[in-house]
């Protein structure tokens, strides 16, 4: 089942090699991530017109997530944000996300910025560190010329 899609790029043979279901609306989600920098569930939900159930669409965010495929990013008004893993740091075992992201103070969209790696930290005495965000903020090239 392949996808028209403008990134000459087979979503099904994608989805296929990270073990996740081949389905219609699956195969759809994944061209929806390569056509925006990152989506809420309720953009998703928007997209798809309210046609496909709250419930799928949770499913299959966690499916490309748990696989490998999309990553949590941060957001203005901590709404959770997906975005494209990049197939080089992420696997279905391990994400690594060492890069920033960039947040548009007036579309809300968040940017993931491949070239601003995260600074490696030493391990602060009596402390754990979970993660380490480097989020910029600002206006967007869209925004910045409206």
């Amino acid at each position: 089942m392949k996808i028209k899609n403008d990134h000459n790029l087979d979503f099904a043979l994608i989805l296929a090699n990270h073990g996740v279901s081949k389905t219609k609306f699956r195969i759809n989600l994944l061209n929806l991530f390569y056509e925006k920098e990152s989506l809420t569930v309720k953009e998703v939900m928007n997209k798809f017109s309210n046609l496909i159930n709250k419930v799928t669409i949770y499913r299959a965010l966690v499916s490309f997530e748990e696989k490998g495929l999309i990553h949590k990013v941060p957001s203005s008004n901590n709404i959770i944000r997906y975005s494209l893993c990049n197939s080089d740091e992420c696997s279905a075992s391990l994400h690594k996300h060492n890069h920033g992201h960039f947040i548009c103070n007036n579309c809300n969209q968040t940017f993931c910025l491949e070239n601003y790696k995260s600074p490696d930290i030493k391990p602060v005495d009596g402390f754990y560190i979970n993660s380490l965000n480097l989020i910029l903020e600002g206006y967007c090239k869209d925004c910045h010329l409206n």
